[in-house]
């Protein structure tokens, strides 16, 4: 059993970033330039319409994909549901939003973020995993801060969560808190940069994010992460 493996047995989750982060390096170094491009895809996302509180503060996309045999398959586009039991905000009623678009899901940055993510937790590569795969963009004005957990401390319903930082500016707060199931804090930490990330057993934690706010209240503020909920197929 690998020490990420264990860690996200218990306690149950694992941050990797700065120098720690392995999967930044590759991306890095090995396809930088795709990378980038992977990345400036979160400037197409699209006004969430389904946010209860009013606000107008996230924009996404949403697809849905099988792995297996370090094969992605884009499956059928479909409709976002999450139960009221997961989602006490925005659960019990499909929710329509866009695909990704077709130049980022051929973007082998993707495939190797989730080849990296699926190695540790995987037992084999011949597992079938259903993703539900999120782009998401929050963002911040002086006026309304931006809630990248509308929910609040919540669990997704999957076995394993990646959130991985892809763009981060101008902000204050958006600080990943962790706790057990017990709902007792087990640790937080800010993803600060492209590529930190934090890699969540669903089972065994529950998960928040605090909200944003502009550092400068005169500049645009945002905070881009990629949300890839895995579940067994």
């Amino acid at each position: 059993m690998s020490q990420v493996d264990t860690l996200l047995q218990k306690p149950g989750f694992m941050f990797a970033m700065g120098k720690n982060n392995r999967l930044q390096q590759q991306l890095a170094r090995r396809m930088g330039q795709a990378y980038q491009r992977f990345r400036h895809s979160w400037g197409g996302l699209l006004l969430d319409p389904y946010l209860r509180d009013g606000g107008n503060y996230r924009y996404r996309r949403y697809s849905v994909f099988h792995w297996k045999n370090n094969a992605l398959d884009v499956l059928p586009h479909e409709p976002h549901y999450q139960s009221s039991h997961y989602n006490r905000v925005h659960g019990g009623f499909n929710r329509h939003f866009r695909a990704w678009l077709p130049t980022t899901l051929k973007n082998p940055a993707l495939k190797e973020i989730v080849r990296w993510a699926t190695q540790q937790f995987s037992r084999s590569p011949a597992e079938l995993w259903r993703i539900q795969a999120h782009q998401f963009r929050i963002i911040a004005r002086p006026d309304q801060q931006g809630k990248p957990t509308p929910e609040g401390i919540h669990k997704d319903g999957a076995e394993y969560i990646l959130i991985m930082m892809m763009d981060r500016h101008n902000v204050n707060g958006g600080v990943s808190r962790i706790y057990d199931n017990a709902m007792q804090p087990l640790a937080e930490g800010t993803l600060a940069q492209a590529g930190d990330l934090v890699l969540v057993n669903d089972h065994a934690v529950y998960h928040g994010v605090t909200e944003i706010s502009p550092a400068d209240p005169t500049q645009p503020a945002w905070r881009d992460v990629l949300v890839l909920t895995f579940h067994k197929a």
